[in-house]
């Protein structure tokens, strides 16, 4: 076998391989001899068909199996004995055999850049301060406090902000099918809605119909009502005021696990610290990455790319089902959406890369009880036995993936250990 390798860029490769035909005859052989085995032809009984009649009938099917064959097992060891590992599917570009002459072709691939990181010890970092004011309780309190308001419906009541409508929505947007929602729960006011809107609904009364149109601007989230004209009409049946409740002891208690408002405060406070503390660490450990990522520029193979853009993708139809809803029925613009993800995917095959490197470099390395504790933590996170759990993780490649991820934290904690940190506040 003669094999050849081409650098097309740094990720890309070429080979080009070819056997003689004492080979391509040993491989014939091979797959005439089990093809006779199994098929039938009139005149012969199953497994004594001679293997020149299986030559002369099955000539075609013979040298496409052949060739198949072949390639895949001539690319396998020439990549082994070149110590090249293909991502993906290699791309066969060329393919020649000759009757009686040898066979010769040439895949090309890509392959994991061979990175020799740098400038990942000692990074200069700031460490976001992690204090909680008493401005900051005040405004959870109040949070908590308006998220255990009660809806009333007053009779006669006129809607007005902060108020709640129940309304029937119908609407038809410009260009687009009309969709009918049934007692829509919608707030006076609310910023999510344009003002446009809040202001006609504004003032409404129970039994009204309203009709009115709005226009959505071009840079609007909902694609599906970008830069159109939506005419809506809208069958009120109740207005709600929110009854919120005072701010005191009792409040605290029908909570159900606080004696007092201080109590209440007090666990407030500790909740945001505790939540303060991860985001500074988190945002610690992400810029302490992204500078080391900035020294380390890396070609990324398109194959991990579109690999990553493939998960994110399948966590957001997830994310829409956990909703109740059919990711086929509802009207978003799949490809503004793919491409939306692009940019953070690319960071995340980069990041993925370069951390990879830096645990080679460094001989960072995690053991089978620090992957199993981590089984057992997200089997018990999520609440799915723990066999059921690790036979899921066992199907393709999980605990493999897992393991690489565990190394990429004890990775990223030692570039943390190492970097020049100065703590704000």
């Amino acid at each position: 076998m003669k094999v050849e390798v081409t650098d097309l860029s740094p990720v890309k490769k070429s080979l080009s391989i070819e056997v003689g035909p004492e080979e391509v005859e040993k491989e014939t052989e091979d797959v005439v001899r089990r093809l006779a085995a199994r098929v039938r032809v009139p005149g012969f009984r199953q497994g004594k068909v001679p293997l020149g009649v299986i030559r002369t009938r099955f000539a075609k099917e013979v040298e496409e199996d052949v060739r198949d064959r072949l390639i895949t097992r001539l690319l396998a060891d020439a990549a082994r004995e070149k110590g090249l590992k293909p991502l993906g599917e290699p791309v066969l570009d060329q393919l020649t055999h000759d009757k009686d002459g040898p066979l010769s072709f040439r895949t090309t691939f890509e392959v994991t850049p061979r990175i020799e990181p740098k400038e990942y010890k000692g990074v200069e970092a700031r460490e976001p301060s992690s204090a909680v004011a008493v401005d900051d309780v005040d405004r959870a309190l109040e949070e908590l406090r308006q998220s255990q308001a009660r809806l009333v419906a007053e009779e006669g009541r006129v809607a007005s902000t902060g108020d709640v409508i129940v309304a029937d929505v119908e609407g038809l947007p410009e260009g687009a099918e009309p969709f009918r929602r049934e007692r829509t729960m919608i707030e006076v006011g609310a910023p999510d809605n344009l003002p446009e809107f809040n202001e006609r609904i504004h003032g409404a009364l129970p039994g009204a119909t309203l009709e009115f149109p709005v226009a959505y601007p071009e840079e609007y989230d909902n694609t599906s009502l970008r830069g159109k004209t939506v005419r809506y009409r809208l069958q009120v049946h109740e207005v709600k005021r929110r009854d919120v409740p005072a701010l005191d002891d009792e409040f605290a208690r029908d909570l159900g696990e606080f004696e007092s408002l201080d109590a209440l405060r007090t666990r407030i406070r500790e909740d945001l610290d505790e939540r303060r503390r991860t985001e500074a660490r988190l945002a610690l450990r992400q810029s302490i990455l992204d500078k080391v990522l900035l020294e380390n520029p890396v070609a990324l193979p398109d194959v991990l790319v579109e690999e990553e853009i493939h998960h994110r993708l399948e966590d957001f139809v997830r994310a829409v089902m956990m909703q109740g809803v059919d990711p086929s029925k509802i009207k978003v613009d799949w490809k503004e959406i793919r491409d939306r993800q692009e940019a953070p995917a690319r960071k995340a095959v980069h990041a993925r890369l370069v951390l990879d490197a830096v645990a080679a470099a460094e001989s960072i390395a995690v053991d089978a009880s620090e992957v199993e504790a981590r089984i057992h933590r997200e089997a018990e996170r999520i609440g799915e036995p723990l066999d059921a759990f690790r036979k899921r993780l066992a199907k393709g490649n999980g605990i493999e993936a897992l393991q690489d991820q565990l190394v990429r934290e004890k990775t990223l904690d030692f570039l943390t250990s190492l970097a020049n940190i100065q703590r704000e506040g």
